[in-house]
């Protein structure tokens, strides 16, 4: 396994992790905006600590729009940080089915580098990983609500999304 998809890996579970905070923080129609696979388009390594992603989500969102801003968050490997992430703000269109892009920008803290993180990829589960994530969701016409959520075990969250 590379380290590219290694950390790879580590982006794939937390983008079902930022939508299922929308997915939990929304009511009636919200509750129903469904994930599905996630895809990697494009891969650009920074460094030995640093990656930026364009993936690509499948959503199917029975209600409005909405918009996810100021997405970032940190994560954790068996309560070690791993290393932190941010998005790009990203708009969903209300009442449709379609791929959604999204850009992230992975940085791995200063106790990992890529290398580890590749020799540990076989280890690297949703049972071991938790995060922190902050973010603001804005439904169009509608009032905005900023996230923050601490801990969260990513396990959990795959099994709610999916």
């Amino acid at each position: 396994m590379t380290p590219m998809s290694a950390f790879y890996r580590i982006i794939r579970i937390l983008v079902p992790l930022a939508a299922a905070t929308v997915l939990l923080s929304g009511c009636g129609s919200y509750r129903d905006i469904r994930i599905g696979d996630c895809r990697l388009e494009t891969v650009s390594p920074s460094g030995f600590r640093t990656v930026a992603l364009g993936l690509s989500v499948d959503v199917r969102n029975p209600a409005g729009e909405i918009t996810v801003s100021g997405m970032s968050g940190t994560v954790y490997l068996k309560d070690v940080e791993l290393g932190t992430f941010e998005a790009a703000d990203v708009t969903v269109p209300g009442k449709s089915e379609s791929d959604v892009d999204l850009s992230v920008k992975a940085t791995l803290s200063g106790s990992f580098n890529l290398m580890q993180v590749m020799s540990m990829s076989s280890d690297i589960t949703p049972d071991s990983l938790t995060a922190d994530v902050s973010m603001k969701i804005k439904v169009k016409g509608g009032i905005g609500k900023k996230l923050d959520l601490k801990g969260v075990p990513l396990k959990n969250i795959l099994t709610s999304v999916r």
